[in-house]
This record gives C-alpha cells, structure tokens and sequence, in this order.
C-alpha cells in the first residue's frame, strides 16, 4: 500500500515538474518574442540567468531549453553586446557543452561562429569560458566541430591569440583546441602544418614556458605536426631539436616521452648530415640502457638509425658508447617484436659499414652472441622483406671479418641465402642486395672455410639463377656480379664444384636450345 502512494506521488511529482517547465518556457518564449524586450538589458539579463538556472537545474527543465533553441538563438545575438550579458551567456554556453545535447543545440543553432568570432574582442575573463566551451564540443562532437571550427576560420583566429599570449590557463585551452583541430580535421592540420608564424610560436613558447600543463600539451601536438615534410625543415630551423633534448631531461611521464621521441624520430631523418648532436645521441643512448618502457626503446632505435646512416661522426659517436651491446640485448629480448628488430639490426648494419670502426663493430656482434638471432631471420622471406632485406645486408658486412666466417657457416648461413636467392629471384633491388652477398662470401681467403662455402651455394640451388643471370641483357652490374661468383666456384679445388657447375650450364643451355627450336 506504502509503495503504490509513493509511487502515485511520485508521479504526480514528474507531472508538476513538466508542467511548471512548459509553463516557464512559454513565458520565455512570449517574452523574447516581444522586440521591446531587447531594448531593456537587465530584462534579458534576467531572461539568461532564468535559461541558465534552467540549464543547470537539469531533468525536464534542461530538456525543455534544448527542445527550443529559438531561446538561445535569440540570445545569441546579443553576445557581445554587453558585458555582464556577455558573461552570463558565455557561462550558459558552457554549461550547455557540458552534455551531448547541449552540444549540438550550439553546433545546429551556429552559435560556434559566434563564439569564434567574439574570441578576438573578448576581454580575459570571458575567453577562458569561450575556449573550455569550444574544447567541451571538439571532446564531444570532435569531427563535426572540428569542421565547423575550420571553415569559419577557426585556425586562424586560434594563432591570432597565441600570439597575444594570455595566461597561461588560457594558453593551456587554446593549445588543446589547436592540437584537437589537428587530430580531427586534415584541413586544419595541414593549414597549422605550413603556418610558419604558428610553428614559430609555439616553439617560442615550448621553450619560454615553465607550466608543465601547457609544455604537455603543446609537445603532444608536435607528432601530427613533424609529420609533414616540409614543416619538418621549419622546425629544425627554429631549434626545436634541442628544445626536445631539453625536455627529455625533464622528469615528464611516459606518454610526453614518447611524444617527444615520436617528434625527434620524425625529424631525426633531415638531420643526418647536420653535425653537433653528439649530446642528443648520449642522451638516447643513457635512455636506452636505463628505460624499461618498450616504445620509448622503439622510437630510440628509429632515431639512432636514421642518425646512424651517412654519417661518420655519429657512427664512430654510437659505438665509442657502446651501442653494440645495448642493440644485441634488444634483438636477444625483444624477438617478437619486428618493429624494434627492424631498427636494430638496421642501425647495426649501418654501424658495421662504411666506418673507421666498422670491423670493431663486426667483432662486438660476434663476441656479444647476436649471430644466431639474426640467422632466424632468413626464415622471414616475402611477408616482411623489409626485414630480410635489412638482416642479410647486416649479415654482408658481417662476412667482411673474417673472424665471423666460421659461426656464419656453422649455421649455414650462404645456404639459406642462395635459397632465398632462388625463390625471390624476380625484382632486380632484390636479386642485387643478394648478390652482393654471395658475392661477399665467395671471397673468402681461407681455404677450408671457402669450399664449405662453394658447397652452401650449389646445394642452395641458386646457382642455376646465376647462369641464367649472366646471359641477361641490361643488368651489367648483375652479369658482372653474376660471373665473378661463377668464376670463384669454377676455381674451386673441388672437382665436384666444377662438374657441377658443367652440369648446370649444359642443362640450361639444352633447355634454351628446346626453347627457340
């Protein structure tokens, strides 16, 4: 019995509160369809406080205002008309972005050109309002305010006030209007991505401010931007490379480390021939050895790799500082992971090349144990030839010590090269990176371990590739590579080797001869 009474009560309770609200709209509605109101400002100021108290009291009352949005269109007008007005309503368009609802009453009713608009006369007070109120819709509605905001110059009007520069809670809301502008609208990332002016004060800023709030979020803005090549060189102009290195010394958390990593990685490739980033490349290093977080180690190796290619400077730099046995212990580690794999073994390959202290790094691979994990990797073949690609141009400079000779046959090495050789002999970047290699091995001083090379390349299969190599037109550098290996195995001491290869030639050439008959 005590329920069904609250329960009727209840009732009659919801009833009354739709009732008083419809009767209150309608008043509203009656009153600001009067033209005389609006020459009497404190009326409409009593009419926006009554629709504000409406909107926060929430329930039917909230439900009542967004079901007419005549009521705040036609207050809308009147934004920037007067202050104490100005104020109440940029607080009523807040609290109506608080809730989806809300947000698209602003977004269908074009009150978001209007806040962008005013942004540029508002005084301090008002705009930290208008900015959190334009932040609430891009969180809410991210593509579709992200689009009204860029087409009614959003972008620009943004940069106009960061270069005025307000507080720095105000700085704070513009910098994470403008990074969710990039995230969600292409147009305006790539208009913030070519806006010189814009990419020069917020490097100005980054390195001018001391509120960490802000120094976060501008930083987490930075990956979208160094995305673009030609606001790649901007940047590097501005000194932002070290205002990064800078910052990496600062005790931030994972997430804006990575987001500076992710920056530097970006950059890290148009500044491989620049010079005086030796203590760039120590800091990497140190983080390298002392970080346990796995894509902070990524996006290190990315940019030690991009550092590590043509460089001397930086080769010689890496592996004075022991580089070697920090990417050894990530291969040794990490052996699910290609993306990091891919990385390390490229900068090893780059470490092990063209350097005073090439042969230094060839030997530190073999004494830290690396070799076997990298001979795996032959087992990879189409689905990731980047990978291959960069473990078998790792495994040639490898070949150049011939201290590693012995371990690289031991696992047969040239043999699962000549048979990948023979299964991927189609594309000619691919047929050169393996010849070059095989070429490498059959070069070999020592005798013993020249003719177990001779047999891994025959048993391999490929030598029938060769043949068919050396009578191909237009290939030079391949022919020449092609019969150089040739001639090596048609010097062995091996009789075999040699009836072998007679065997090969005269099948193929029967084979040509069946062919044209």
């Amino acid at each position: 019995m005590n329920c069904d009474i609250k329960s009727k009560t209840s009732l009659e309770e919801n009833d009354y509160e739709k009732e008083n609200a419809k009767l209150i709209i309608s008043e509203l509605i009656d009153l600001l369809n009067d033209e005389r109101i609006y020459k009497d400002i404190d009326v409409i100021i009593e009419i926006t406080k009554t629709i504000h108290l409406l909107v926060k009291q929430g329930g039917y009352r909230r439900k009542q205002i967004i079901e007419h949005p005549h009521l705040i269109t036609s207050l809308a007008k009147l934004f920037n008309t007067d202050n104490d007005l100005t104020r109440l309503l940029s607080s009523l368009f807040h609290d109506l972005s608080i809730e989806i609802d809300g947000i698209r009453l602003l977004l269908d009713n074009h009150i978001i050109p209007i806040l962008l608009q005013t942004l540029e006369v508002l005084n301090d007070d008002v705009i930290n309002f208008v900015l959190t109120t334009l932040r609430n819709c891009l969180i809410g509605l991210n593509n579709e305010i992200a689009e009204e905001i860029q087409i009614n110059n959003g972008c620009m009007i943004f940069i106009s006030l960061l270069i005025h520069r307000h507080s720095n809670k105000q700085m704070n809301f513009l910098a994470d209007c403008l990074l969710r502008l990039a995230m969600f609208n292409k147009n305006a990332q790539i208009y913030l991505q070519t806006s010189k002016l814009f990419l020069q004060e917020l490097v100005l800023i980054l390195d001018e401010t001391n509120y960490d709030k802000l120094s976060c979020t501008l930083i987490r803005m930075l990956p979208l931007l160094s995305s673009n090549t030609k606001t790649k060189s901007i940047l590097i102009q501005f000194n932002l490379v070290s205002i990064l290195e800078k910052l990496l010394h600062t005790k931030y958390d994972y997430k804006i480390q990575r987001c500076c990593l992710l920056t530097l990685r970006n950059l890290s490739d148009e500044i491989i021939h620049m010079d005086n980033y030796d203590s760039l490349i120590i800091m990497l290093i140190e983080m390298l050895a002392s970080n346990t977080d796995i894509q902070i180690k990524v996006y290190i190796v990315d940019i030690l790799s991009n550092l590590s290619c043509e460089n001397q400077g930086n080769k010689l730099l890496m592996i004075r500082n022991n580089v070697i046995q920090l990417l050894v212990n990530i291969l040794i580690q990490n052996e699910n992971r290609d993306d990091i794999i891919e990385s390390s073994i490229c900068t090893l390959r780059h470490l092990t090349g063209k350097c005073p202290l090439a042969n230094e790094a060839r030997e530190s691979i073999r004494i830290n144990h690396a070799i076997p994990y990298l001979i795996k990797y032959l087992h990879t073949k189409e689905n990731n030839w980047s990978l291959l690609k960069t473990c078998i141009g790792l495994i040639r400079n490898l070949a150049l010590s011939s201290n590693n000779i012995k371990i690289l046959c031991d696992h047969r090495t040239v043999y699962k090269i000549g048979k990948l050789f023979f299964q991927m002999k189609t594309i000619s970047e691919r047929i050169e990176l393996f010849l070059t290699t095989l070429f490498v091995f059959s070069r070999q001083q020592d005798n013993k371990f020249r003719i177990i090379i001779y047999d891994q390349i025959i048993n391999s299969s490929c030598v029938e590739t060769l043949v068919q190599l050396t009578s191909m037109n237009n290939l030079d550098r391949i022919q020449q590579m092609s019969k150089a290996i040739l001639d090596d195995l048609y010097h062995s001491e091996q009789i075999e080797h040699r009836e072998i290869l007679k065997q090969i030639e005269k099948s193929i050439k029967i084979a040509q001869f069946l062919q044209t008959d």
